[in-house]
């Protein structure tokens, strides 16, 4: 079976193709270039055989004026011989429309009618009057002959022939060449691109798979590297797709291990407290101890207390923020903030310092935030020292958002224990549930935003709450433990 032209131009390849193409491409320029010249040639010669025929009529006419005025007819005669093998006949014609001189002697003296004329007029090509002065004398018609004339046209189309092949087979071999220089130039960087991607097939395992039963007859590289890039795709969405099992798997466990982590510590807190609780009702039953009985019933409230923050905490720390973000200006929100806990501040001695440079608007949940720096008020009012505690409050816009800083000048966050204090149940007090900076950094996540200790060169801690610029609905967050 012979095979078809797309089927032959499916089974070469990239640079052959493109060899063919630039060859297509500067045979066709080529031809363009030929036919017009060739054409023009021709037409120039027609034009130059057309001018010389036409000056020779002129030129019989001009010379057959004085043989008229003296009717010598052997001189006119004469005029009428053929002077070359272009022309193929000469009639002179008075101005009575008689025949007076013609290569054919039978003609002379015939009186010519006015079909006659016009039957002439067709015959004979070109013509051009016998003047005297201002006085008309006759008519010269002369016939030219085509065949030997475009025999000499051809004959000197010939030279222009051979130049326009030598040209051709010039052009020919300066355009392989140059095919062959651009489909290297095309093809190359495809090359090297298709032996990276059997590299990264390779690393991969692609051509591990069985190989497909279709066939192929592509023998194109570019084919064969839209091939390459299809497969790599699929694999590397596979591989995404195993990889997000495994991101998912890896958060399952660590979601354990958290648990593990939080039961163990709630457990040791609720051991510790109700072991408090026993120890002080044991000794209430046993003892009756009136001296003691409102010390020891101190304790179990204290304690009962504690046991109630710890599960508040664990209960506010597990349930769904759902922020709804609204535009409100920062510096009043910050303002309320402090006035909230203005007796706290003021119980121990706290000054409290506000820069914020009104407007400055942002989006955000007012009251999932104000719990955010409810937590680190009050964090920083257990950390700095009492008296001569200082807490200072900026706020600030920059090109990726809103900034907003709160800083003490107590004893800081030692370097070990930075990079775990926003994990559930850390903390460094006697008391507490060790949740308020992961709930800050819950309530961060759903504002799209983030929470950081930073570090300064004055002395105390300092936390970062950064808000992004867009106002867009943010996720859920579901505790996924």
């Amino acid at each position: 079976m012979i095979p078809t032209i797309p089927r032959l131009w499916q089974r070469l390849t990239w640079r052959s193709k493109s060899m063919a193409l630039v060859v297509l491409l500067i045979a066709m320029i080529y031809l363009l270039i030929a036919a017009f010249l060739y054409t023009s040639v021709r037409e120039d010669l027609s034009s130059q055989v057309e001018t010389e025929t036409r000056h020779l009529t002129e030129s019989i006419a001009l010379s057959a004026a004085n043989p008229l005025l003296l009717k010598d007819a052997g001189q006119l005669a004469q005029l009428t011989h053929k002077p070359n093998s272009l022309v193929s006949g000469i009639l002179i014609v008075g101005r009575n429309n008689t025949i007076l001189a013609s290569d054919q002697l039978a003609e002379v003296g015939t009186h010519l009618t006015a079909d006659a004329l016009q039957k002439i007029s067709k015959q004979y090509t070109y013509s051009a009057p016998i003047v005297a002065g201002t006085q008309r004398l006759g008519t010269v018609w002369l016939r030219s002959n085509a065949k030997e004339i475009n025999a000499v046209i051809a004959k000197k189309l010939e030279h222009t022939t051979s130049r326009l092949l030598f040209l051709g087979i010039s052009t020919a071999v300066i355009g392989l060449i140059g095919a062959y220089l651009v489909s290297l130039a095309i093809t190359r960087p495809v090359s090297r691109l298709r032996r990276e991607m059997e590299f990264m097939e390779r690393q991969l395992g692609i051509q591990n798979e069985p190989p497909s039963t279709e066939p192929d007859d592509y023998h194109d590289e570019l084919h064969h590297l839209e091939l390459a890039f299809r497969s790599l795709a699929t694999r590397l969405h596979e591989h995404l797709l195993e990889l997000r099992k495994l991101h998912q798997r890896q958060q399952a466990m660590q979601c354990m291990v958290t648990i593990g982590q939080m039961s163990s510590q709630v457990a040791h807190e609720i051991r510790n407290a109700l072991s408090s609780v026993r120890g002080a009702a044991r000794y209430l039953v046993r003892y009756d101890d009136r001296d003691n009985r409102e010390e020891f019933l101190r304790i179990i409230e204290e304690e009962v207390q504690r046991l109630y923050d710890m599960t508040q905490g664990f209960l506010d720390f597990g349930r769904s923020y759902d922020a709804k973000l609204e535009n409100q200006e920062l510096c009043l929100f910050l303002q309320r903030c402090l006035q909230r806990h203005q007796s706290d501040f003021d119980a121990r001695s706290i000054a409290v310092h506000l820069n914020c440079q009104a407007p400055i608007h942002a989006n955000f949940d007012a009251s999932l935030l104000a719990q955010a720096m409810s937590n680190l008020l009050l964090n920083a009012c257990d950390a700095v020292p009492n008296p001569g505690g200082k807490i200072v409050v900026t706020a600030e816009p920059n090109v990726e958002g809103i900034q907003i800083r709160v800083q003490d000048n107590g004893p800081g966050v030692p370097e070990e224990r930075r990079s775990e204090i926003f994990k559930p149940y850390v903390t460094s007090k006697t008391k507490g549930s060790g949740l308020g900076l992961a709930v800050v950094a819950k309530i961060m996540m759903v504002h799209e935003g983030s929470v950081e200790l930073v570090q300064t060169s004055d002395a105390g801690a300092c936390f970062v709450l950064s808000l992004p610029l867009r106002a867009e609905k943010p996720p859920i967050l579901e505790n996924e433990s």
